[in-house]
This record gives structure tokens, C-alpha cells and sequence, in this order.
């Protein structure tokens, strides 16, 4: 279970270390989602931890925050799984074996089967 935990804690902070895709981030403007600074992430946490029922009735701010802070992570997991993608799809693409592929020397007639009729048995058998 700790192994579960730690490594959903370094994913979350690698996560937060991404940059967000321009593109994404003006997708976020459309949805009018701000931009958040470290203290209001910081401000966000510390309300949510001291007070979990009924908190966005009685703290709106600190849960339009957590929503934004929340919002930014969902664009930053999608920016960096953009980039896993781009990057191994380039890699195989750029592979040498992918392109190279020995077919040693046989040609297709050489690759084809021979025919055989209804009647003929396959003979060494």
C-alpha cells in the first residue's frame, strides 16, 4: 500500500513539473480557468486538509482554487502523456529496424506456396 502511495506522490509532483501546452492552456482560458500562483495552491491545501464537510459552501474561494489547481493538473498529465506519445512514436518511427527489414534473398514466387491438387498427398510425411 505505502509503494501505492509514493508513487502516486512522485507522479503528482512529476506531473506538476510539466509545462502546459500553450494550445491546452488557451482551452483553459476558454473555460475561464485562471492561472495559480504557489501561495494559492499552498492557501488551497492547507483549507482543504483543516476542514473537509461542507467546504465549499463555507470557503468558495478555496474550492474555485482547488478546482483550478485540480484543472491544471488534468492539462499537465495531458501535455505529459502528449509527450511520452510523440516521443515513442518518433522513436519507432526513426528506429532503423523499422525501416530496414532484411528479406534476405528470396523472391515471392520463391515465398509462395507450391500448388497442390484435390488428389496429391503432401509426399515425406
Amino acid at each position: 500500500m505505502m509503494f501505492l502511495l509514493r508513487t502516486a506522490f512522485w507522479l503528482s509532483v512529476v506531473i506538476f513539473l510539466i509545462p502546459v501546452d500553450h494550445s491546452a492552456e488557451q482551452q483553459a482560458e476558454a473555460a475561464r480557468v485562471q492561472p495559480i500562483g504557489a501561495l494559492e495552491a499552498a492557501s488551497a491545501a492547507q483549507a482543504t486538509i483543516s476542514d473537509m464537510s461542507g467546504f465549499c459552501g463555507r470557503n468558495p474561494t478555496a474550492c474555485e482554487i482547488g478546482g483550478r489547481v485540480a484543472t491544471t493538473f488534468m492539462l499537465k498529465a495531458q501535455t505529459g502523456a502528449r509527450m511520452v506519445y510523440e516521443f515513442i512514436d518518433k522513436s519507432l518511427a526513426d528506429s532503423p529496424d523499422a525501416a530496414n527489414v532484411d528479406h534476405g534473398t528470396l523472391t515471392a514466387t520463391d515465398l509462395s506456396p507450391a500448388w497442390r491438387g484435390p488428389g496429391k498427398a503432401p509426399q515425406g510425411i
